[in-house]
């Protein structure tokens, strides 16, 4: 798979554009159509899919702009947030999704294959989309953090995503998160555990790739290691939050089911106001 990062000129979206040998490509989250139609030209390619993660506008923004260039290309997005991207796309010469996909459900682009994966929490209907070790993760997952619940996401939803899908996953998985927010969330993590010796490495990285203008990846392997986002059984994240915010922690108690939504509803309710 030829794969390209692109820095967004139009917002600090990332997304990403990929072909396979034959040059038969697809966008993912194209928020900025025109930097999309000019990567494609540019290398020859193909634009065969245009795949959304989720509705929110800087993930589909670009999206009238592409298919203008390359009408012959599907839009494909899952079934939970199709309706809200049409919603956005009812103008008589705008286009919506062609196809709606679940969790389970593969898609093609010439020889690459994608599985769909249901990660909603950020939104109802987020779906991520991955190939071998690659994961186009949109909103659900950044490094060092977790999409935020605030415009129709469910903390409880996004935990139950983190514990049922993304730590089943393969250590090895890179994944490719839709904003850079890698040097706030190490500030953040920092902030409830100081004594994590994993995270003050992250923070050093983050920000030279941040000063490099790029795009920070880790694996979900490393993640487990530090994100406290990914590490709701830690007993050790546990006592840091019991000792430094009893308060939050309880009320993260009451609204959960379990001790370990508990502790990722407590973090999120942390990063949500740091």
């Amino acid at each position: 798979m030829n794969l390209e990062i692109i820095n967004s000129d139009v917002s600090d979206n990332y997304f990403c554009l990929f072909a396979d040998e034959q040059g038969r490509a697809a966008v993912v989250d194209p928020i900025d159509g025109k930097q999309t139609v000019d990567q494609v030209r540019r290398r020859g390619w193909e634009l065969k899919v245009v795949l959304n993660t989720h509705s929110h506008p800087d993930h589909i923004g670009g999206n009238q702009r592409v298919l203008t260039e390359f009408p012959d290309a599907r839009v494909i997005a899952g079934e939970g947030d199709a309706d809200a991207i049409n919603a956005r796309f009812d103008g008589s010469d705008e286009r919506g999704v062609d196809r709606t996909v679940a969790g389970g459900d593969t898609v093609a682009v010439g020889e690459i294959e994608l599985q769909v994966l249901e990660t909603p929490g950020h939104t109802p209907g987020h779906v991520s989309f991955r190939h071998e070790h690659h994961l186009f993760s949109g909103d659900t997952i950044f490094v060092g953090g977790a999409g935020n619940c605030r415009f129709g996401g469910d903390p409880k939803v996004l935990f139950e995503t983190f514990r049922d899908v993304l730590r089943k996953l393969p250590p090895e998985t890179v994944f490719y998160p839709g904003h850079d927010y890698a040097v706030r969330n190490a500030e953040f993590l920092l902030s409830i555990e100081p004594e994590h010796p994993e995270t003050e490495s992250v923070l050093k990285e983050a920000k030279r790739a941040r000063d490099s203008g790029r795009l920070m990846k880790t694996t979900l392997g490393r993640e487990r290691a530090y994100n406290a986002f990914m590490r709701f059984d830690d007993p050790k994240l546990g006592e840091a939050l019991e000792q430094r915010f009893p308060k939050q922690l309880q009320q993260a108690k009451e609204e959960s089911e379990t001790d370990a939504e508990a502790l990722f509803r407590c973090v999120r309710s942390l990063r949500d106001n740091w």
